[in-house]
């Protein structure tokens, strides 16, 4: 009987999960927030969800440049994303769905940023008072 080549019994088994989809996970929360995060990703969003709204809002407040940003969360193209505020608001809402213990563990992680958004961004004196605190910051110089 013929025997089958090494390459394909590799070819043969089945696909591991991507290596960005697997790390991407939550820094600084404990592995059961990573389960109660996982488990709400798979029944209301997609993988990673948190993750990558977690480094986008990073990104956001860590960005180079002057020190007083002014974050456009509107831009002219429709096509193109939001500089951040989605992103704190997939957070927020996380946070909302987490149990207490998990949820305050999430915000710990958040705590940090936001004290450097809120460091280096404007308070907005028009802002409508229903936003939320991050979008009642100045766009604009």
């Amino acid at each position: 009987m013929a025997r089958k080549a090494p390459s394909q019994v590799r070819s043969d088994l089945p696909r591991r999960t991507s290596r960005k989809v697997a790390r991407a996970v939550v820094p600084g929360v404990s592995s059961r927030t990573l389960a109660e995060i996982s488990r709400i990703e798979h029944r209301r969003s997609e993988l990673g969800a948190a993750y990558r709204a977690l480094s986008t809002w990073r990104a956001m407040v860590y960005r180079r440049g002057p020190w007083v940003i002014y974050p456009s969360w509107y831009r002219d193209c429709p096509c193109c994303e939001p500089d951040g505020g989605d992103d704190r608001e997939i957070l927020e809402a996380f946070c909302h769905l987490l149990t207490r213990r998990a949820a305050r563990e999430l915000r710990a992680v958040l705590a940090p940023l936001d004290a450097r958004f809120l460091a280096r961004t404007l308070a907005d004196p028009y802002a409508p008072a229903g936003d939320p605190w991050w979008r009642r910051r100045m766009e604009t110089a």
